[in-house]
């Protein structure tokens, strides 16, 4: 063996070491540049708290909650209190002379009255009813809200999770390469590769630095994302990544899930608001009936010399008094067409409200088909692409080997090379699918699984 050839076995053993060491699975770990790590139940926490989403949620349950409370004070009368006083001062003519005003200068009037509507064609049965469901619309609206957002953290935690994985993917990339560039270098030293093999493993560098920065660029816009969304003062990330389940749990299957997403939260709102549509045309329609009220009132009349604030509340028999009670019907023979207008206009509402729930149904089956499909083909691509990277780290190995001793070129050391980067993001790819496929599934059902 002449002593070129020694030299070149020798560089491709020194090589050879690195070169295996840099093909090790690189764990993604926390970074520390500041952001602080949060965990995936905090994150989703913090977010429905924050989320201006699910405050307005909570708001439109609050809001219709108290309408059905107005909607059953209606059933009861109206009650007010007044009460004023006042000072006469004067002077008159009295038998051709100017006289002061005789009698007592201050002047006191108390009086409560009541109101009660008796009959109002059920319009009020009808608005409670209305209420009612706008109560149960607004629940199952805020139950969607909060899984829309916890899917919206879900997306950005698990884009943080996969930025990671990238950036170490790149690293990795990035040690090879440099390996290789070194080899490439050996052997040109050695006269046994060509100038062109050192620049193209050069240029296989610069592609795995920028990939490291891509991915970092990434991480940095996913940790940004996740820190509005949660609502923090300061930047958050993922935490450690976890083995998080990739499928559907026991006992659920595809049946289960079919009957849970006809009870799902956006389909109980659209049915709720239905209900509420369907009531409004009822309330409408008592327009057409007579309305039968009664009302009652009671004022006291009192005067005096000076001013008494014990006068403002008195409501004796003691006193100048008057009592009424009166019943009073009301119909309405012609009012513009008002009535008229209305019930067209509830009407048109409960036929967009009828459509609006059997297009909720079907999308959220429809939803559960493409999911479940997608959440199937994840898994199966995380099983490829497993087998595929393992794979592809081998074939590099043996390619890299074998450039080491002349018996390949550097086309194909970099073909395995490219196969084995394109392998693991494919991995890191459909990692993130099945992730988000799963959170949406949850998003849909509107529960955790």
């Amino acid at each position: 063996m002449s002593f070129r050839n020694r030299l070149l076995v020798l560089t491709a053993a020194a090589a050879l070491p690195a070169v295996a060491a840099a093909q090790q699975p690189v764990a993604p770990s926390v970074p520390t540049d500041g952001a602080r790590p949060i965990s995936l139940d905090d994150a989703v926490r913090l977010a429905q708290q924050n989320a201006p989403a699910s405050v307005q949620a909570r708001g439109a349950l609050r809001s219709n909650a108290a309408q059905v409370r107005r909607n059953y004070a209606t059933f009861l009368p109206t009650v007010n209190f007044n009460t004023s006083y006042g000072r006469s001062e004067g002077a008159t003519y009295f038998q051709g002379e100017l006289v002061p005003l005789r009698g007592d200068p201050w002047s006191f009037r108390n009086g409560v009255s009541a109101n009660l509507e008796l009959f109002d064609g059920g319009q009020r049965f009808a608005d409670l009813a209305a209420a009612r469901a706008n109560v149960d619309a607004s629940e199952a609206g805020e139950i969607n809200q909060r899984f829309n957002v916890a899917l919206q953290v879900k997306q950005q935690y698990y884009a943080v999770l996969a930025a990671r994985e990238s950036e170490a993917a790149a690293r990795q990339q990035l040690q090879q390469a440099e390996q290789q560039l070194a080899a490439a270098s050996a052997r040109l030293r050695a006269g046994s590769a060509t100038k062109s093999d050192s620049l193209r493993t050069g240029i296989q560098v610069g592609n795995a630095r920028l990939a490291v920065l891509q991915a970092q660029t990434n991480l940095g816009n996913a940790n940004a994302s996740l820190t509005r969304l949660v609502g923090s003062p300061f930047v958050v990330t993922a935490g450690a990544a976890e083995d998080e389940p990739t499928g559907t749990p026991e006992p659920l299957d595809s049946a289960a899930l079919a009957g849970l997403v006809l009870a799902a939260p956006a389909v109980r709102q659209a049915e709720a608001s239905l209900v509420a549509a369907r009531a409004g045309v009822r309330s409408a329609k008592t327009a057409y009936l007579p309305s039968l009220s009664v009302s009652y009132s009671y004022n006291a009349n009192q005067s005096g010399q000076s001013f008494n604030t014990g006068n403002l509340w008195l409501l004796t028999g003691q006193n100048p008094n008057s009592k009424n009670l009166s019943f009073s019907v009301t119909y309405p023979l012609f009012n513009q067409l008002q009535r008229e207008t209305s019930v067209v206009t509830a009407e048109v509402q409960r036929n967009n409200a009828e459509a609006a729930a059997r297009d909720s149904r079907l999308a959220a089956q429809q939803t559960l088909a493409q999911v479940l499909g997608t959440l199937r083909l994840a898994q199966e691509r995380i099983r490829v692409q497993q087998e595929a990277v393992v794979s592809g780290e081998e074939d590099l190995r043996v390619q890299t080997e074998r450039y080491q001793l002349g018996a390949a070129t550097l086309l194909d050391l970099l073909t395995s090379q490219t196969t084995l980067n394109q392998a693991r993001l494919a991995l890191i790819q459909a990692r993130f699918d099945a992730r988000i496929a799963r959170a949406q599934l949850e998003a849909l059902v509107g529960r955790a699984l």
